[in-house]
């Protein structure tokens, strides 16, 4: 069974990945994420960032498809989204 964050079988790099990063709704969330992303991966265009808002409005799922170019860098990614503390959590 794979685990949230585990590679797909047959998973080759470079690849388009989508990444999903949930927190509270603020005003600039989807920046932030934006930012976090852009630290290990670089900066995402706007077109490639999707925002949800929950059906209570508490929360935001922003969504930022980024090109990884190996594991290492996949789970660079995941580390710095979960030292965050803005970042309820990233799937």
């Amino acid at each position: 069974m794979d685990l949230p964050g585990d590679p797909p079988v047959g998973f080759t790099y470079p690849v388009e990945y989508p990444i999903k990063i949930f927190g509270l709704a603020g005003d600039d969330f989807a920046e932030h994420a934006r930012r976090l992303v852009a630290r290990v991966v670089g900066l995402a265009p706007p077109e490639l960032v999707t925002v949800r808002i929950s059906a209570g409005g508490k929360y935001h799922s922003v969504t930022v498809v980024v090109v990884l170019t190996s594991e290492p860098q996949r789970l660079a990614l995941y580390d710095a989204l979960r030292a965050d503390p803005r970042v309820v959590h990233a799937l």
